[in-house]
């Protein structure tokens, strides 16, 4: 009998130190954020303050002049319109301030060059940084690694940097029959990876737009798409060119566009856009959407009541080689 008891005594302590060891590891695992061999260290990103926009009578920069073909004048018409617009366009042509339509037509064309520039790019990498109104709750800000590949086929790897840190993104337009891998992060990093439709109700609770309209080349097309749309309508929207201003160490044309009521936009009210002025790409972009009740507020406190996305790219990386295998959940270091 007491050889039992000691047995019994043995085995209770051995299991204790058994639920010690398993505990402590569960603690180091969610306190920690492991980073294989070879891999990136996971730096905490703070999206960049958005600067503040000043209004002033802008003039469009020379070099423009070969970027946008002005308004022409009408075919029809009385003499004195048609001498005025003449005069408008070639003021316009000599450095005076874009009017409403040839500030639209100017933003629109800036970002289709941009568009053929990043098309033309094989890969890159950028830290994108986003926050969200997604079912009128705004998600935490996020700032994400990504590596974006157009060629030979569209590709992309993400990994939060900040929010969900550590989670993982894969998606490849030919693989994986067209879902994108997920490895989440944080005390969900045990799991295993899932492989989730783009497009499905799951996806979209957590973004505002699918991975397949991941990275610059796909914010050029939604951005395009309502200036396009702006365009061909000829009315309720009022777009001014401000003044230049530098984001993440770039100059940038910047322009803000107001709409008139909901039956204009549906979803915005007013928008702020960045565009590189030498590679014509957006580097931020602040969207607000309308308020259910606007009245006593001011215009900062509207503005901050209705965000309802923050986008900007940081720290984008032309000359990095990312390899083909980098976009293939067999990477090792993913451990997807």
């Amino acid at each position: 009998m007491p050889r039992s008891n000691s047995r019994n005594s043995s085995g209770r302590r051995n299991f204790v130190a058994a639920f010690v060891t398993v505990l402590s590891v569960g603690v180091l695992y969610s306190s920690f954020d492991p980073v294989p061999a070879g891999e990136e260290s996971l730096t905490t990103k703070v999206a960049p303050v958005a600067p503040v926009f000043e209004k002033a009578d802008v003039p469009l920069p020379p070099e423009a002049t070969n970027i946008i073909p002005l308004a022409e004048s009408p075919a029809t018409g009385d003499e004195e319109t048609i001498a005025t617009e003449k005069n408008e366009t070639q003021a316009v042509a000599e450095g005076g301030t874009l009017n409403n339509q040839d500030a639209i037509k100017f933003c629109l064309l800036l970002l289709q060059d941009g568009g053929r520039y990043v098309e033309n790019l094989n890969c890159y990498t950028v830290n994108f940084h986003r926050e969200e109104r997604i079912n009128g709750d705004m998600k935490t800000p996020q700032s994400i690694s990504m590596k974006v590949q157009h060629s030979p086929n569209f590709a992309v790897y993400m990994k939060w940097l900040s929010g969900e840190k550590g989670q993982q993104v894969l998606y490849s337009d030919t693989h994986d029959d067209g879902c994108m891998v997920v490895k989440f992060g944080g005390f969900r990093r045990l799991l295993p990876a899932l492989r989730i439709d783009p497009n499905s109700s799951i996806a979209k609770a957590e973004s505002r737009y699918p991975v397949t309209e991941a990275g610059i080349h796909g914010m050029i097309r939604q951005i395009a798409k309502y200036r396009e749309n702006d365009l061909e309508r000829g009315h309720g929207v009022t777009c001014v060119r401000m003044k230049d201003q530098e984001f993440d160490g770039r100059p940038c044309y910047c322009f803000q566009l107001q709409y008139e009521s909901p039956a204009i936009s549906e979803t915005y009210r007013k928008s702020l856009l960045m565009i590189d002025t030498v590679r014509h790409i957006p580097l931020m972009i602040r969207n607000f959407t309308w308020a259910a009740e606007a009245d006593g507020m001011c215009e900062q406190e509207l503005d901050e009541s209705t965000l309802i996305e923050n986008y900007s790219f940081t720290d984008l990386d032309l000359e990095r080689k990312v390899i083909a295998q980098e976009f293939s959940r067999d990477h090792p270091p993913y451990r997807m």
